[in-house]
């Protein structure tokens, strides 16, 4: 148990270390007019999350049917291009946009 628990924190300092590497990368200014390096492909690391394949189809469905919503500096959800319907992130409807105004679903 002592093993996996030190494996364990290498891994977690081995993932820290490598989000800092890529924000340090991110936030280094640029002179205009020069590009920036492309950015190594960082090795990934056992347990790391797996990304979900996405079809083309379905990308291209999911950014026709909606647009982020922003009102007074905050995100209120997705608006349905087109329509007046508003969803939250995981896709559900939450309320309809009449007149400027939301009317959010109880």
């Amino acid at each position: 148990m002592k093993q996996e628990y030190k494996e364990g924190l290498h891994l977690e300092t081995l993932r820290l270390l490598r989000y800092n590497a890529y924000t340090n990368y991110i936030a280094i200014p640029t002179k205009k007019g020069i590009k920036k390096g492309s950015l190594y492909k960082f090795y990934p690391l056992p347990r790391d999350p797996k990304p979900k394949a996405l079809s083309k189809i379905d990308a291209v469905e999911m950014f026709n049917k909606r647009e982020p919503l922003i009102t007074n500096g905050k995100f209120r959800g997705y608006q349905e291009n087109g329509g007046n319907r508003l969803y939250n992130k995981e896709g559900n409807l939450i309320g309809y946009i009449r007149e400027d105004l939301i009317e959010y679903i109880n």
